[in-house]
């Protein structure tokens, strides 16, 4: 595995208590972003690495944040929607002008627009299939989002956001959700639960889903990962060797990974099936190692509200929670380093290796 550079956005946390918090991948400086006893998700940088946006449910539904990275520490959130419906999945242009994300403000869950602001909200899709994962193509001028408007279990879809020209991706029993371009705007990874031997009638059963790369046009799909457990999340590498994903492999909390898919993107391009299928099977995950310490700090923190609990040890009031409650790590987002944040907290600078 070769060195990783940049820096990462991700969320972690307990069930109904996540945060925002980025690591230096080089460093491993780590810092918080959010705080308190709100649910604060899915973050986004923006392109010059200032502004991350996100979801939470600071003002009583779940509504569009950012928050600006300054040398003296992350600012006070700014919210970005006052809907009072839901929202989700915000991702900034690569110009930075716009933020497109999922809502339900037209009774649906559809993709929307509006500018970094907030203002000038534009509903890009209306159908009664539901419409999710919504990200930009690497050269701003279309999105890609899953939804389940055919047959349905969910497609990737593509929007040119000049002429609004709908192109649907994938067709597969089972959902394909969760998809992003890569930097070199050629190739498509994504999350699928598809099967050889689907369950009929269940095509969104809880069968493990894995990560999967195809063509921007939805051809030569391979699988990245297969394991027991949801692979999820993705996020790609600046230089685009590398996936970073959430996992809860062996149906285990969910922690970050990554996978070096350098020798398989060489095989894409020079349209060698063989070699395709090859450097697929060939690829193998590993975890970003960091020192968890201030997250476990964080997601550990329980209200202590009784007699017996607040004598009890914190291994023992935890393992009353079901399975997966605490420690979970997802929704990473990585950017370019030389247009990362300087890290600004020097007390929760810890190191990370991969």
């Amino acid at each position: 595995m070769s060195a990783l550079t940049g820096k990462i956005a991700f969320a972690s946390g307990k069930q109904g208590d996540y945060d925002i918090w980025s690591l230096d991948v080089e460093s491993g400086y780590l810092q918080q972003v959010t705080f308190g006893s709100f649910w604060n998700d899915k973050p986004a940088w923006s392109p010059c690495g200032n502004w991350l946006a996100f979801v939470s449910n600071r003002s009583g539904f779940q509504e569009i944040f950012k928050v600006e990275l300054t040398e003296s520490g992350p600012g006070d959130p700014i919210q970005l929607t006052s809907l009072n419906r839901w929202c989700d999945a915000p991702r900034f242009s690569p110009d930075g002008s716009k933020i497109c994300y999922i809502s339900n403000e037209a009774g649906n869950n559809d993709v929307w627009m509006m500018d970094a602001d907030g203002q000038n909200r534009q509903r890009l899709t209306s159908h009664e299939g539901d419409d999710t994962h919504v990200e930009w193509t690497v050269d701003g001028k279309g999105i890609h989002w899953s939804s389940d408007r055919d047959q349905g279990d969910a497609d990737i879809w593509h929007m040119d956001l000049e002429t609004g020209e709908l192109t649907q991706l994938t067709n597969e029993v089972g959902a394909d959700i969760d998809p992003v371009q890569s930097p070199c705007g050629s190739l498509i990874a994504f999350v699928s639960n598809r099967s050889v031997n689907p369950i009929p009638g269940r095509r969104y059963s809880d069968r493990d889903r894995d990560l999967w790369l195809m063509r921007n046009d939805g051809s030569y799909p391979v699988k990245l990962t297969d394991h027991q457990g949801c692979d999820f999340c993705i996020t790609w590498s600046p230089d685009g060797k590398h996936i970073m994903y959430a996992s809860n492999q062996d149906r285990s909390a969910s922690h970050l990974r990554v996978l070096d898919v350098s020798d398989l993107i060489d095989a894409y391009a020079k349209n060698d099936p063989h070699g395709i299928i090859n450097a697929a099977d060939a690829l193998r995950s590993e975890p970003v190692r960091l020192d968890r310490d201030p997250l476990q700090s964080e997601i550990g923190a329980l209200r202590r509200t009784t007699f017996v609990t607040q004598w009890m040890p914190q291994k023992w009031v935890e393992a009353c929670y079901p399975p997966g409650f605490f420690g979970q790590e997802r929704y990473p987002h990585w950017i370019d380093p030389q247009l990362a944040v300087n890290p600004m907290n020097s007390q929760s600078r810890q190191r990370a290796r991969v």
